[in-house]
């Protein structure tokens, strides 16, 4: 169950999601951006740079922000996505009920067809679930839906009963994207699905070519015929081809470049209008001995300048977290918590019998540049109460296994798509946690199912009040910001989506 938890947390492309990834700092210096871009209108082929390749098309499988964002929710489609102001919109579901708290009812449209030719049906939907579900599939996505006991299927109707209730049910279901009964074995190399657009080709390491899918239900609404998602690593080469106009939107916008892209005429900033995006740092407290004290944690914490890394890595554009949570969830409070001060720290760590530190290793991966702006923040304020803290920077797979297997002392994390209820955050993060550095924590499980399933607001407020006074105490996990995402794009790109949670919607795009 530890690897289908940790969900989109995988986060890796989190930071080119929409969270943290309009944060970024570039380390080294930027290319000025040219003033003579050539103009894009009339273009029909959008030129999107990615900071990593992807090399997995299965939805079930593939939990890299990177694929989740892009191809995701433009190959395919789920019933409903979270839209611009976080309210659900909907997709292959035309329309969906809610008739008592155990129920959900989800209308399909008609004449939706899949990019095999197939037409979508109500047993198409209950075998995503189903696949979904499967302990044999092993899904990231399985998680999400142990709380569903039925699902009918009859002519265009799909009926979801529960086994207890869920508040984060249809966040879930955002996030579910609907596959054709038949095709899950190759969907690893050819996506299947619903949306406006189709891969076409694929070449390693250079180039996706997605393609306008002429059969799509709304195709009246895409304008593109062509989108090209090309990884590019290097920050500074990003930069420099959109200068030239060979690729049309990048997707972390650098902050050291954002008051050059605002003004320059020929290229604009595009983000979210709001966003749950966090960016945070996990603690092996089953790991590391004196993690697992609280009195020393709350002086790890007492040692976080919050403020200054969101001034340094986020320029600013941050809110500095006082919760666990994203400052855009629902019943979120800045918890009681001490504020930065070396000196109080300082004396904090020896009343926790530590008056001469410890050594410790904080691991984050290559290519996220806030990541480690983030990391040397941290580590100069360590030094100067007696702590030293080694930053580890590893490849992402060798960053990956050790998120997944909790091997880690601390590690850093970035993660955009918290939903709309905190249940979801505690779905993806924290219960990936239970058996690890969440293990010995009072209360924390039993009260974490109890937000999930109870239905009356008032208490709800009460249960996730608590939680949060508990990791503030604990904590597993350290929240330090939270901020929009950033992309810089030409001026000429138009109906570009990018959702709070940090999908992105190629569908409604096209050049003025």
């Amino acid at each position: 169950m530890k690897k289908r938890l940790l969900a989109l947390v995988l986060v890796l492309a989190l930071a080119l999601s929409l969270g943290l990834a309009g944060c970024a700092k570039d380390p080294v210096d930027t290319p000025p951006v040219d003033t003579d871009q050539p103009s894009t209108a009339g273009k029909d082929t959008l030129v999107f740079s990615i900071s990593s390749d992807i090399d997995n098309f299965d939805p079930y499988s593939n939990q890299a922000t990177t694929f989740i964002k892009t191809l995701g929710y433009n190959c395919y489609e789920p019933l409903l996505h979270i839209g611009p102001d976080m309210e659900y919109v909907p997709d292959l579901a035309e329309s969906w009920e809610h008739p008592d708290d155990l129920t959900y009812i989800f209308k399909l449209r008609e004449g939706v067809k899949f990019h095999n030719g197939n037409d979508l049906t109500a047993e198409d939907v209950k075998f995503s679930i189903e696949h979904a579900m499967d302990p044999d599939v092993g899904s990231w996505l399985g998680a999400f839906f142990t709380c569903v006991d039925e699902i009918t299927a009859e002519g265009s109707t799909v009926t979801i009963k529960l086994k207890d209730v869920s508040n984060t049910f249809l966040d879930d279901i955002s996030m579910l994207r609907i596959i054709n009964k038949g095709t899950e074995g190759s969907l690893k190399q050819t996506p299947i699905g619903t949306g406006a657009f189709k891969l076409v080709s694929y070449v390693p390491n250079d180039s996706i070519t997605l393609e306008k899918f002429a059969d799509y239900w709304d195709a009246a609404s895409v304008k593109l015929n062509k989108v090209i998602l090309r990884p590019i690593p290097d920050k500074k080469i990003q930069l420099t081809n959109l200068a030239s106009g060979d690729v049309d939107i990048v997707e972390e916008l650098l902050t050291s470049e954002l008051e050059n892209i605002e003004s320059n005429s020929d290229l604009q900033v595009i983000t979210a209008k709001s966003s749950n995006s966090i960016l945070q740092i996990e603690v092996g407290r089953h790991n590391f001995e004196p993690f697992s004290k609280p009195e020393v944690m709350q002086a790890m914490d007492t040692a976080l300048d919050r403020e200054t890394i969101n001034e340094t890595v986020c320029k600013g554009l941050g809110n500095v977290l006082k919760s666990p949570y994203p400052t855009g969830a629902k019943y979120y409070k800045e918890a009681d918590q001490n504020t930065y001060d070396l000196e109080k720290a300082k004396q904090m760590l020896a009343d926790a019998g530590y008056p001469d530190g410890f050594e410790f290793d904080l691991m984050i991966a290559n290519g996220y540049p806030n990541w480690e702006k983030l990391a040397i923040i941290y580590q100069a304020s360590l030094q100067q109460i007696g702590v030293k803290m080694n930053v580890k920077k590893v490849e992402f797979s060798e960053w990956l296994d050790a998120y997944l297997n909790r091997t880690y002392d601390m590690i850093i994390n970035e993660y955009p798509m918290a939903g709309t209820d905190p249940a979801t955050y505690n779905n993806i993060i924290l219960a990936g946690l239970f058996d690890y550095q969440c293990k010995d924590i009072p209360k924390l499980q039993d009260l974490i199912a109890q937000g999930k399933a109870e239905g009356d607001d008032a208490k709800r407020a009460e249960i996730y009040s608590e939680i949060q006074d508990i990791m503030v105490k604990y904590m597993p996990v350290m929240g330090v910001i939270t901020a929009p995402g950033l992309y810089a794009a030409s001026a000429n790109l138009k109906g570009f989506e990018v959702n709070p949670v940090g999908h992105t919607f190629f569908k409604a795009a096209y050049f003025a």
